[in-house]
Formats: C-alpha cells, sequence, structure tokens
C-alpha cells in the first residue's frame, strides 16, 4: 500500500492520465454510465486507477505535469477520453443495437405506446426494448464481459501508454463497424417476431373476409400482441447468443485498432 501511495506522489500526472481514460469508459458503458450515483463511479474509477496503476507504470514515463502548458495538458486528456469512451462506446453499441429489435417488435405489435425510461439512456424505450436491455445487462455480468472489457482497457495501454494516445482513422472506422453490426443483429433478434405479426395480419385479414362483422381491430390487435409474446419468449433466447458473438466481436475490434490487423 505504501508502495502504491509513493508511486502516486512520485506520478501524479500519470494517475490523472489514467484515471480519465477509465473514468471516460465507465462513463460510457452501458448499467454503469447512467442510473449509478456519481460517488459510486468515482469511487469506481478511483479504485481501478490504483489497482493497474502499478502495471501502467511499467508501460512508459509520463511527462511532469508542472512542466506542461495548460493546453497541453487539456489534450492530452481529451486523447486520453477519446480512448476511454470508445472502449465504453463498442460495449454500448452493441447493447443498443439489440435493443433497436425491441423497438421494432413493439411497433409492428401495437405495444408502441407501453414505454419506460431505460436509466442507461434517459430516454423513453418500448417496455420490451427495456427488458432486453435488462437481460442484456444480466448476460453481460454472467460471461464475464466486465473481464473483457477490463482487458481491452489494459491492452490500450499497452498499445498506447499513458501522454503517448494518438487518434487514429481505424477507431472511427470500429464505432461505424459496430454499428451496422449490431443493428444487424437486433434485426435478426426481431425476424422471428416480425415474421409470426406478418402471418397474424394475413390471418386477421383473411377473417375479416370470411366475416365482415367482425371487429377486426380488436380481435387484429389481440391477436398480434399475443403472437409478438409468444414468438418472443420461444426466441428471446437468441439475444443472449448474439450478444455474446458481438461484444466478443467488439473487444476483437479493440484489439485490432490497438495492435493492427493480425
Amino acid at each position: 500500500m505504501n508502495d502504491l501511495l509513493n508511486l502516486s506522489e512520485q506520478h501524479p500526472l500519470l494517475v490523472l492520465l489514467v484515471l480519465t481514460r477509465i473514468s471516460a469508459a465507465l462513463i460510457a458503458m452501458p448499467a454503469i454510465g447512467n442510473g449509478v450515483p456519481y460517488r459510486i463511479r468515482a469511487t469506481l474509477s478511483l479504485l481501478i486507477t490504483l489497482l493497474i496503476l502499478p502495471t501502467v507504470a511499467g508501460f512508459g514515463e509520463s511527462s511532469d505535469a508542472a512542466r506542461l502548458h495548460p493546453i497541453e495538458l487539456v489534450l492530452l486528456l481529451t486523447r486520453e477520453a477519446i480512448v476511454g469512451w470508445l472502449i465504453g462506446s463498442t460495449v454500448r453499441i452493441v447493447m443498443l443495437g439489440l435493443q433497436s429489435a425491441g423497438e421494432l417488435t413493439s411497433g409492428a405489435g401495437g405495444l408502441q405506446l407501453a414505454v419506460a425510461v431505460d436509466p442507461n439512456t434517459g430516454e423513453s424505450l418500448p417496455t420490451l426494448s427495456r427488458w432486453i436491455g435488462l437481460l442484456i445487462v444480466a448476460i453481460f455480468l454472467a460471461i464475464g464481459g466486465h473481464r473483457l472489457v477490463l482487458a481491452a482497457m489494459i491492452d490500450s495501454f499497452v498499445a498506447m501508454p499513458p501522454g503517448e494516445v494518438r487518434v487514429q482513422e481505424p477507431m472511427l472506422d470500429l464505432l461505424i463497424g459496430q454499428w451496422t453490426n449490431s443493428v444487424a443483429a437486433g434485426i435478426r433478434v426481431a425476424a422471428p417476431v416480425l415474421l409470426a405479426l406478418l402471418l397474424s395480419n394475413i390471418v386477421t385479414g383473411l377473417v375479416s373476409r370470411t366475416l365482415p362483422q367482425l371487429n377486426v381491430l380488436a380481435v387484429g390487435m389481440s391477436l398480434n400482441v399475443l403472437a409478438l409474446l409468444a414468438v418472443t419468449t420461444l426466441t428471446i433466447g437468441s439475444a443472449g447468443y448474439l450478444f455474446r458473438e458481438e461484444l466478443q466481436g467488439a473487444v476483437d475490434g479493440l484489439s485490432q485498432v490497438w495492435f493492427g490487423p493480425d
């Protein structure tokens, strides 16, 4: 403990840079960036910084804070924050892409009025999207996703030590590619439900032609909701498998950004 305190006193700039990168990553990550008290987030960021500080200190030497111009210090902190934000955003994008499946199915099934506030984004989302988000967070912790993110964080310090961060074009390419893959995964999750709703609408249309006196609106809405809930219950497990694949792909993409393609 004394060694750690001495290291912090000898390298205050190193502590500040590492803390900035980790804090930005935690703020961007789902389930931590929003809905968690600021004190808990600050404490968690500080604890992680202290835990990895001895390891990070061996990757490179940082400049003395007293010798840096304030503008140079701001630029250093900004680049560190960009890297941390990139790490946290890749995980958030995976989650948001799969949550879009709930929005698609809710809109098609007539449940778009059943909304709830998502603490991860602060926006009103359909209840089904919120449910998928909670499921993904639980799966994220169950499969050890937090360990994958921490490993990606350590790799970022290996490739780009504190104070030596370079903002590169592959970072933007990673975000764009991750958005595309995550939206495609959301569509794959929603596809069985959308197909069931299409068949439900076809059946409702045939029934309305056979029995014109029937209240098609009431019967059709009830049948759509029943089909949505039934098929969602049977296929919701696919969201977990796709999330694992997309999360691993996001971590691999970060590794390619740090070290380049194999």
